[in-house]
Order: C-alpha cells, then sequence, then structure tokens
C-alpha cells in the first residue's frame, strides 16, 4: 500500500492530528454494486470521511469512536458477507506517517470472517456508553497487530443486524477475503450436495490449490443451513498435537469445568447443537484431527464438519472431495473465448489490482493463458504471477518461468505467511514428509510424462535412501498428500505425473542431493528396455493395451532418444531405442515425429556406428513414402538398401525393398511396386520371416487389383489369410481387409466388399488411423453405390469428409473416378438437397450408428 502523510493540516483526506479513530473497510470479494453509495450514506450519518481507497481496502477517519462503530455496523449489515470492517483509536504524530496504524488495521481486519466488525479496547472504552443497548462486545483476546510486537486486545462487535457468530479463526491469509472469488462454481455446488448427504467431507489437494479460498466462500454460502452457526478454525499455526484442544477450546470459547478433559469439553458444547465446525491446513496433524472429528461425531448427533489437507483424514465415513487446478484453455482455443477460463479470469483480476493499466487483448491472450497452463491452473502460483504485470508483460513471464519459485514471490504480504512465495508453500508440505517420501518425490521429477507405480519402483529405488520394499508405501503417501495427479489416460497399470510447477520442484531438489546423474542412467535403461519389449509386443494379441502404454511413456522414451544425439550422450542407445519405435510410429500414425528423430539420427556422427543404421534409414523411407514425400522417400529405401546388401543383411535389404514398393506405388507406378513387393515377398518366405511376409502379401493385394491381375491378387490374398492367426497382428491385418474390399470392390462384388470394410474398420477406428478409417468409408460409399443404395452411398462419404483425410489421387481404379464425380452422380440419382442432407447426417453419426448402416446393406 502506498504511505498516506501527515501534514500541518492533518492527514491527506483530512485524517486528525493526534488521536483518531479509524475504520477500515475490506471487501471479501468482487466489488458489491452500491458500495460506493453505501459509504457515502455512513459518512453522510456518522460524519466520517474517506482518507484512501485502494484495491478493496478503504480507510475512513471519525471524530468519535461511537460514530465509527455505528458506521462499521451500518456498512457491514448493509453490505452483508461482501465486506468486514475493523475500527481502532491510535495516535498520529504531526509530520509523521500512519503507516504502523494502517499495518495495525489491517492486522485487526484478519481475525474477522466475512460480515463481522470487529473493535480495540480502546474504541470499546471510550464508544460503550454512548451506544445503544442493542451493542454489545465479545472478547477475542489479544494479538499481535504491529511490528513492534505489543499486543493488542480486540473484541467482536455484536448486534441485530448482524450475524451472531463467533470469531474462530486464530489467524487468517486474507487474501480470499480482500479479492475477488472466481470460479469453482461447479466445486461449490458438488460440496454442498456432499454436506446434504456426509457429515464429514474432506476437501484434499496440493498446496497452492485454493483449499482456503474454496472453503471460506463456501462456509458464506451453507451458513444458513446450520441453526447454530458455523465455527472456522485454521490449524497451520498449532505445531504440536497437545496444543490442538486447548487451543481448539480457547478459539470457540469451550467453558470447560474444573477437571474436566479438553475433548469432553469440546463434546459437550456441540452435543445439543446443529453447527458446521471447519478445521483448515490439517496436513501436519492428521492423526491427532482424525480422533477428535470421529469423537466429535459419535457423540454430537448434529454436527458437521468440513475440513482442508493435503491428505485424507481417513475419519469414519469421510466423504473426499479432490480439488484440482482451476480450469484452463486448450493452446487452440479461439482469444475471445479465453477469458471465459477461471484460471485466465483470475488472472486478469489480480493483474488488474497489481496494474490498473493492463488490458486483456488478442495481443496478450495466447501468453496469459499459456501462462495459465504451465501454472497447471494452480490459484496461488496465477495470482503470484499476475503481480508481476506491473514490471513485466505476461509473455515475458511465460519467459521466466523455468525460474517460477525466484520469480514468484508477494512482497506485499506478511513474511511468516507460508503462501508469501510459491516455493515456501511447497516447502511447508515437503517438510512433513518422511526421508525416503521425499527421495521418492525428488527422483520422479527424472519422468517427463506419466508412470506407474512399477516404473518408479524399477528406476527411483536404488540405495539405503529409498529401498524397493519402501517404494509403495512412499508411492501411496505422495498420492494421499497431493504430490502426485492420477493422469486422465490410463492403461493396463494406473499411471500417474508430476505437473510441471512440482516437477521443478522436485527437479531442484534432486540437483541438491547429486543424484542426478545415476538417476538418468537407471532412466535411459529403463526406457531403452521398455521400447524393446514394446516393439514386440506390438504384435501379439495384446497389440492394442501395449500401444496405449508406449503411447503413456513416450514422452519419456523421446527424452532418452534426443538426448542420445546430443554432446555426450550415448548414440547406440539412442538409435537401439528409435528402432524399437517403428512400429509405434506406424500404428499410431506418429509419422511426421518418427521422421523427425530419424533424420536427426541420420545428422548424428555417431549413430552411423551403429550396425542397426541401415534399418534407421530404411524406416526413413518408410515414414516419408507414407506421408507423400516421394523423393525422400526413395533417397532413404535406396540408401537403406545399399548398405544392407553391403552388410550381407538379406533381410533388411527385402525390407527396403517392400518400402521401395510402397514409395513406386505412391508414384503412380504400380507394375514395378507389384515387381518389388513380389520379389520382396519371395526373400522374406526364403528367409521364413512369416511376419514381414504377412505385410508384403497384404500390400502386393491392392497394387493386383488396381492392375486387375485378378487371379494372382486372390492367391496372395489367400495365402495372406493362412498367415494371419500365426502373425496376429491387428492393424496389419486390418490392412490385409482393406486391400481385399478394395480387390472385391474393382471386380464389382460389394457385398463382398462391405463384409470386409467391416472387418477392418473397427480396428482403424481403435488405432486411430484416420486416414485408413476414411480410406474404409469412400469404399463403403462406392459400395453402396454400385448396389443402387445412394442415401447410405451420401452419408458414407459424409462420415469419409469427417476424417479430414484426402480422398483422392492415392493412383487406385477406383479414385479415377474422383470424389467430384460420385458426388455428382449421387446428386443426379437423389438430388442436391438430399445428397447434402444426408452427407451431413454421416459426418454426425458415431462409428456404431455408420457400422450398424453399413451392416444393413451386406444384410438386405
Amino acid at each position: 500500500m502506498d504511505r498516506i502523510k501527515v501534514n500541518e493540516t492533518g492527514l491527506e483526506g483530512g485524517a486528525p492530528i493526534g488521536v483518531g479513530t479509524f475504520l477500515l473497510l475490506v471487501e471479501s470479494g468482487m466489488r458489491a454494486s452500491g458500495i460506493d453509495t453505501a459509504i457515502q450514506d455512513a459518512l453522510r450519518h456518522f460524519h466520517g470521511r474517506v482518507l484512501q481507497s485502494s484495491r478493496g481496502y478503504t480507510y475512513l477517519g471519525f471524530s468519535r469512536p461511537s460514530e465509527a462503530v455505528q458506521a462499521a455496523v451500518r456498512l457491514v449489515a448493509k453490505l452483508k458477507s461482501r465486506v468486514l470492517a475493523a475500527v481502532m483509536i491510535s495516535e498520529v504524530e504531526p509530520g509523521g506517517s500512519i503507516e504502523a496504524v494502517r499495518e495495525r488495521l489491517v492486522g485487526a481486519a484478519s481475525k474477522a470472517d466475512s460480515g463481522q466488525v470487529v473493535a480495540n479496547l480502546a474504541v470499546h472504552e471510550l464508544a460503550r456508553l454512548a451506544l445503544d443497548a442493542d451493542f454489545s462486545f465479545d472478547e477475542l483476546g489479544s494479538f499481535q497487530l504491529g511490528k513492534d510486537g505489543a499486543q493488542e486486545r480486540l473484541l467482536l462487535v455484536q448486534h441485530p443486524s448482524l450475524p451472531k457468530r463467533e470469531l474462530t479463526s486464530s489467524r487468517s491469509r486474507g487474501l480470499f477475503r480482500t479479492s475477488t472469488f472466481i470460479g469453482r462454481d461447479r466445486e461449490i455446488t458438488a460440496l454442498r450436495r456432499q454436506l446434504d448427504l456426509s457429515r464429514t467431507v474432506t476437501i484434499v489437494g496440493p498446496a497452492g490449490i485454493g483449499k482456503t479460498a474454496l472453503i471460506h466462500r463456501l462456509v458464506a454460502d451453507v451458513e444458513s443451513d446450520f441453526a447454530d452457526g458455523t465455527h472456522y478454525i485454521d490449524l497451520s499455526p498449532i505445531a504440536r498435537e497437545s496444543m490442538l484442544l486447548p487451543t481448539v477450546n480457547r478459539l470457540l470459547g469451550v467453558a470447560k469445568l474444573p477437571g474436566e478433559e479438553n475433548l469432553d469439553a469440546l463434546i459437550a458444547h456441540f452435543r445439543e447443537k446443529r453447527a458446521l465446525l471447519v478445521f483448515d491446513s490439517c496436513e501436519h496433524l492428521v492423526g491427532p484431527v482424525r480422533r477428535v472429528i470421529d469423537m466429535l461425531l459419535s457423540d454430537c448427533p448434529n454436527l458437521a464438519v468440513l475440513a482442508g489437507s493435503q491428505s485424507s483424514l481417513k475419519t469414519k465415513g469421510e466423504d473426499r472431495f479432490s480439488l484440482s487446478g482451476l480450469e484452463v484453455p486448450s493452446p487452440i482455443e479461439d482469444w475471445r473465448s479465453i477469458r471465459e477460463y477461471e484460471a485466465v479470469a483470475l488472472f486478469i483480476d489480480r493483474a488488474q489490482l497489481a496494474n490498473h493499466a493492463f488490458q486483456f487483448d488478442e495481443s496478450v491472450a495466447a501468453s496469459v493463458a499459456n501462462l495459465c497452463r504451465r501454472l497447471d491452473g494452480i490459484p496461488l502460483a496465477i495470482e503470484l504471477a499476475a503481480t508481476k504485470t506491473s514490471i513485466l508483460n505476461p509473455k515475458q513471464i511465460v519467459d521466466r518461468l523455468d525460474d517460477r519459485f525466484l520469480l514468484l514471490q508477494d512482497r506485499q504480504r506478511d513474511p511468516s505467511d507460508r503462501h508469501q512465495t510459491l516455493r515456501a508453500t511447497i516447502d511447508w508440505s515437503y517438510g512433513l514428509l518422511e526421508a525416503h517420501d521425499k527421495a521418492l518425490l525428488r527422483r520422479l521429477a527424472v519422468f517427463a510424462g506419466t508412470f506407474s507405480l512399477d516404473q518408479a519402483d524399477r528406476v527411483c529405488a536404488f540405495d539405503d535412501e529409498l529401498k524397493p520394499s519402501q517404494v509403495f508405501s512412499a508411492f501411496e503417501k505422495l498420492v494421499d498428500c497431493s504430490f502426485l495427479s492420477s493422469s486422465s489416460v490410463q492403461t493396463v497399470d494406473k499411471r500417474f505425473f508430476l505437473s510441471e510447477t512440482m516437477r521443478l520442484y522436485a527437479s531442484a531438489k534432486l540437483k541438491e542431493v547429486h543424484e542426478e546423474k545415476e538417476l538418468l542412467r537407471r532412466h535411459r535403461e529403463w526406457c531403452s528396455e521398455f521400447a524393446e519389449k514394446a516393439n514386440q509386443e506390438l504384435l501379439g494379441p495384446d497389440q492394442f493395451a501395449w500401444i496405449e502404454r508406449m503411447d503413456a511413456s513416450y514422452e519419456d522414451v523421446r527424452m532418452v532418444i534426443e538426448a542420445g544425439f546430443q554432446k555426450g550422450g550415448d548414440p547406440l542407445l539412442a538409435v537401439d531405442t528409435l528402432i524399437s519405435c517403428h512400429r509405434f510410429f506406424f500404428l499410431r500414425n506418429y509419422l511426421s515425429e518418427g521422421l523427425r528423430l530419424v533424420e536427426k539420427a541420420i545428422a548424428c556422427k555417431g549413430c552411423n556406428e551403429s550396425r542397426q543404421f541401415p534399418r534407421v534409414v530404411n524406416m526413413g523411407g518408410a515414414l516419408a513414402s507414407y506421408l507423400g514425400d516421394r523423393k525422400r522417400a526413395r533417397k532413404y529405401v535406396l540408401q537403406s538398401y545399399m548398405l544392407s546388401r553391403e552388410a550381407g543383411n538379406l533381410e533388411g535389404a527385402a525390407v527396403a525393398l517392400n518400402n521401395l514398393a510402397i514409395s513406386v506405388q505412391e508414384s503412380g507406378n504400380l507394375k514395378k511396386a507389384c515387381r518389388y513387393y513380389i520379389r520382396a515377398a519371395g526373400a522374406f518366405r526364403k528367409l521364413t520371416s512369416n511376419h514381414k511376409l504377412f505385410i508384403a502379401l497384404s500390400n502386393v493385394v491392392g497394387v493386383e487389383a488396381d492392375l486387375q491381375m485378378f487371379q494372382q491378387a486372390h492367391a496372395h490374398l489367400e495365402e495372406a489369410l493362412v498367415l494371419q492367426d500365426e502373425v496376429n497382428d491387428a492393424s496389419t491385418t486390418a490392412t490385409l481387409h482393406q486391400n481385399a474390399a478394395h480387390l472385391y470392390l474393382v471386380e464389382g462384388q460389394p457385398y463382398r466388399t462391405i463384409a470386409h470394410t467391416l472387418e477392418c474398420l473397427p480396428t482403424f477406428e481403435r488405432l486411430g488411423n484416420h486416414n485408413s478409417v476414411a480410406t474404409s468409408w469412400r469404399t463403403a460409399a462406392h459400395a453402396a453405390a454400385q448396389l443402387g443404395r445412394f442415401e447410405s452411398a451420401s452419408i458414407f462419404l459424409g462420415a469419409a469428409r469427417k476424417q479430414g483425410a484426402s480422398l483422392e489421387g492415392t493412383g487406385r481404379t477406383y479414385d479415377q473416378e474422383s470424389l467430384d464425380d460420385l458426388s455428382q452422380r449421387l446428386i443426379s440419382a437423389i438430388g442436391e438437397q438430399l445428397f447434402r442432407s444426408q452427407s451431413l447426417i454421416g459426418s454426425l453419426m458415431s462409428i456404431g450408428q455408420l457400422t450398424q448402416e453399413l451392416d444393413k446393406i451386406r444384410l438386405s
């Protein structure tokens, strides 16, 4: 806050010199409509004046303490839970500063909840005789309000126009009451429903996620549901179990009989009450708090308990509510809709408090959205970042997020507040962990993507700091304490991840203990072994499960591959790992990504020394061919063929020949492609390499159909069908059925075309191979048209368009009739309006509905 200086005539704004009465009005949310009118009305009635108004704090001065108290009550009664107030008598010396007064006012206000008025003892003594009988004062206790360390007694002002509540919080973080509360509408609705159904609800989430702010907003909403009120206690200042019950009872004003135990007194206090008791910041006292709650709920039938903690309390009948980050926009979101997201709305609000000139527009939208994503939607981190807009623009803040723990500090907050910096907030939680829990957390920073318990065990447990026998309990602790988040994308193994913020924190801790070198070695070895295992399993019956596993761990595998290309890396390990990914790239349709890594390997001098190098080059040719880059594909495939021949690797040469056939086929030279496929197939038969033979046969069937070599195509189709069960490769089997559908379409057998299309579609859909899905629906459209089912043909064309793939120019016979020609034929048959209507329907139908439509034709 800015300093307010005193001159010869008093404070700026007319505050008195000497002893004065001051009122601080604090807004606890979005600025209420009519607040300025309410202030002017109170000042007019009680002869006050505005000293300063800034960022939700309004300072007023009064001549008489009684008038200040009446003004405070009038304002709070009118504005209700949207404000709170503190009234104080203090001395201001001529020529001095009232910063000390202001600090004491803010300190006093921090002891109040929304809708309350607090006053110091001097106000009570001088005002009570001038106030009518409706005013009363309840003792709150003595508190240190200023930097001088002096204790000051505070009282809660009671009046019929104010809600009668006990002040229960020994301290408050303050931000949620003095700033707009943004978002969390869904969470509040869900929590209200949980409080209706359960007597004990725990809000669980990581540090800085906004548990306290949500609790205070929720308590304000449900207060009327509890006849005997709501009672909030912040447990963070309570360091020892022995102080828990005495502190709780003192804050609640529990009357204790001589010789009575603290717990018995607390139970007696709530036994007949319908109330909500709130315990916040329970993570360091989980066991003691759990025992207290269990006893209270057992003996107090109308009591409900709401708790905030970084870990579950595991009380009897506990309903756990997991709180995650605020909603953030995707990278492709239109800038005009970005501000509707909770995380962005919070940043804008706090940025405008820190810098009144801050404007949200198209020039900053992308940076703000990126900032919120990289901060994982964590409210505290977003608020701290927003305070930097007074000196940095959003892009500059984003550029500094790798040093976020240095950047994200709020020097205006109380230094004792652990939420002053992002690092201090996480340090508080980290300090509650056991040594082996800490070891696992920092070592998990080596994973770039998601990971499973098994991966953590294999990579992270290798010394006395973390033994294999300790991994399960440590992992469970990190999940329970919200350090690890459960991944929404699950595989056979349940997977977890560290948020970017938590991973950077753990990485910094890892560097402090010098474990990084050994950990990176173990991580490289695991990734290479995993990729090799996945490559083998991608041919087996669990192909789909292993695609999901590989997808989940690909970020780590990719990191190991790219690290091998760098100076000081292991290029031979990188080549082996890259080769192990080749099936995954094709099955997942990660063609551009695979080619990018292949070309990095080709450019890396150390990779040329690997015996696997010809396979890398050949893989580049296959990827380039499928991407339609014929020139690059031919270059790499020929290079691989020559390298394999020179090395005497006949199988490698045959694989290159098969890929050369693909490249030639794409260029439209079908006869040459057919010869290459047949030569490759012959080599694979000789080598008894049945899986590669199966691939070559699957490919040649489609080319022979285009060349109208029907006898040869059927012979190769029958040979491939015999092999399919032995090979058990779902993806290549789907390709075989797609080419068989094409063969029967060219032959004019639409029903067989449809049967084979129904065989391949589910596999392509599950693999996410949109190009093949589009080709299959295009084939179905041609088959339906051959049968005179023009409306169905229009539906299938609409489904093909939905996939976004190009539907022309693949070099097949039926593609000589272009999509435009087929569309015109269908329009001629059923009319343009019906054609467009059916196409639209097809683009909106699910895979199940489309398959059902196709199956109806097959059965007709």
